[in-house]
């Protein structure tokens, strides 16, 4: 009688841990993605304004 509940309640613990780092990771490359934006854009700034 406990047991599907038993297992349900894993279940959405496995889900909400997945969810979580599914969300960790998505964050992870969006900060580097930013990162890398940013360095590059202003490496290209100074690019062009030393061959200016």
């Amino acid at each position: 009688m406990f047991y599907p509940q038993e297992e349900k309640n894993s279940l959405l613990a496995r889900l909400k841990e997945k969810s979580a780092s599914g969300a960790f990771v998505g964050l992870t490359l969006l900060a580097m993605v930013g990162w890398i934006y940013l360095l590059s854009s202003m490496f290209l700034k100074f690019m062009l304004w030393w061959l200016s």
